[in-house]
């Protein structure tokens, strides 16, 4: 495995003297300058590097040697899902979760309204009954004082 070059970390340019005068602040700045160049050019050689890399790995093609293997081995490989297929059933898993997340969430909403609406049709009669004991018990002092 290849070894990853390190990549120098830049300083700040405002982690310098602030009382430093305008000359050494333009060399601090030329200097902060080509170093913020140096690791952009080593950022680029890395990343092209590695993309070099998986295109070669890409470009591959593994192989069995299917003489070192038993007849068994090569019924097995023969039988055997493709990458193909697995990436296949793989989406098709993944379209069948989003689709089950969808409609139980849809399912959890009208759940959730509908026990909203009970608790209201709830309070809405205990209100009624409420108002009408409330107006039926003057009648029954009135009926009972007479």
């Amino acid at each position: 495995m290849e070894h990853i070059p390190s990549v120098r970390r830049r300083s700040s340019l405002f982690s310098g003297n602030q009382g430093s005068d305008s000359s050494s602040g333009s060399s601090e700045r030329a200097k902060y300058e080509k170093q913020l160049r140096a690791e952009i050019k080593e950022w680029n050689d890395l990343l092209r590097s590695k993309y070099q890399q998986l295109r070669q790995m890409q470009s591959k093609v593994c192989s069995v040697d299917q003489t070192l293997l038993t007849e068994e081995q090569k019924r097995y490989l023969a039988d055997g899902p493709s990458v193909d297929k697995f990436i296949g059933e793989t989406r098709d898993f993944d379209q069948a979760v989003e689709e089950y997340i969808e409609h139980k969430t849809l399912l959890l909403d009208w759940k959730a309204l509908i026990v909203q609406e009970a608790n209201a049709l709830v309070r809405a009669k205990l209100n009624s009954l409420v108002f009408d004991e409330l107006n039926r018990a003057p009648q029954k002092r009135l009926l009972g004082d007479s």
